[in-house]
């Protein structure tokens, strides 16, 4: 049996969008992508300093789909039970990365919740698949 050390690490690359988007519906419709993916919700303290509130990997809808569900409450957290707690609330995605597979972009998604920390999603429930022993990420747009 295979233990959990003897896994190696991976540290995966992505390419988040090159600004967050105002979650309005106007936004969506210009800038949400019309391919699966892993996207977050973002909002500001009043240093501008950004706080991620929700992170989600839709694989069973595009993410433009995914935020149209979030903003008419047919998919949790609804947006606009949010917007009553955060008035300044947008939305990000990534672009593109390194990952290869869904396996991969799974991972991914584990790796990115870990490093965000986001408020509403509890990182203790977004699992790895178990083949690496550490998984880090990388924002390939800070070089």
């Amino acid at each position: 049996m295979e233990t959990q050390t003897s896994k190696p690490e991976r540290t995966f690359g992505y390419w988040p969008s090159e600004r967050c988007f105002r979650y309005k519906e106007e936004a969506m419709h210009n800038h949400a992508p019309q391919r699966s993916g892993i996207y977050e919700f973002v909002t500001f303290d009043e240093q501008q300093k950004p706080r991620v509130v929700f992170a989600s990997l839709v694989t069973d809808a595009t993410i433009f789909k995914a935020l149209f569900e979030h903003w008419e409450g047919n998919r949790e957290p609804a947006v606009q039970d949010l917007l009553k707690q955060l008035p300044n609330l947008y939305f990000s995605y990534v672009v593109d990365s390194d990952a290869q597979t869904p396996e991969d972009l799974q991972d991914l998604f584990y790796g990115i919740v870990q490093e965000d920390k986001p408020e509403v999603t509890e990182p203790a429930d977004v699992k790895p698949t178990g083949r690496y022993s550490e998984i880090k990420v990388k924002d390939k747009s800070i070089l």
